[in-house]
């Protein structure tokens, strides 16, 4: 199917735009940053519900990950880093959630789609963002869980693993390219969350 290829500009805009651009230039703030994990949060207990529904799924019982699941670590952050902010998801939050829901019901299989695009992001960018948020917004070790995979010894080969499992997929030719649609899908979701939270920070 080509993913990284066809899908590698939608990547390339989702790391340089929004507020992950702001993030990475050390242009954002400790308090925006709880709303952004906030909001992922969210997206990520959808994530990982959907997988765990349909575990008995022959083709998405490979990529039923609990190594990779990020929401009880994001939760552990937040639980640290809660400065008493009372937020609520962004609507590109509650966009997410609800395609999400959808296909789980109606096509799970397309939920593998999303597992690559925010898994291997975070597998890739967890430790330069571990990085700049230690260095640049000064937050410990204890509020950076998110981006610690201790239970992944070589992300070298896990990585490689994770690919050959998508590579194996045995999709029909109409669900894969509604399986290529819905990677384009997923990108351009995280792009909506990252510029609506950019967007309401900057007012």
């Amino acid at each position: 199917m080509n993913i990284k290829e066809k899908s590698q500009l939608l990547h390339n805009t989702s790391e340089h735009t929004g507020y992950i651009k702001k993030l990475v230039n050390g242009k954002a703030s400790v308090e925006g940053y709880i709303e952004y994990i906030f909001n992922l949060d969210k997206i990520y207990s959808s994530l990982e519900n959907s997988l765990n529904n349909n575990k008995s799924n022959s083709t998405i019982a490979p990529f039923v990950t609990p190594e990779l699941y990020r929401s009880k670590l994001i939760k552990k952050d937040l639980e640290f880093l809660n400065n008493n902010a009372l937020f609520t998801p962004l609507s590109s939050t509650e966009a997410y959630i609800s395609r999400l829901n959808e296909i789980s019901k109606n096509k799970p299989e397309l939920i593998i789609a999303h597992t690559y695009t925010r898994f291997l992001a975070d597998l890739f960018g967890g430790r330069t963002f571990f990085s700049i948020l230690s260095s640049e917004y000064k937050i410990s070790p204890e509020g950076l869980n998110y981006y610690k995979f201790n239970k992944i010894e070589d992300f070298k080969t896990y990585v490689g693993e994770y690919h050959g499992k998508l590579n194996s997929l045995a999709l029909s030719e109409e669900i894969q390219k509604d399986f290529l649609n819905e990677v384009y899908n997923a990108y351009i979701y995280n792009l909506a969350v990252s510029n609506e939270l950019d967007c309401k920070l900057s007012k």
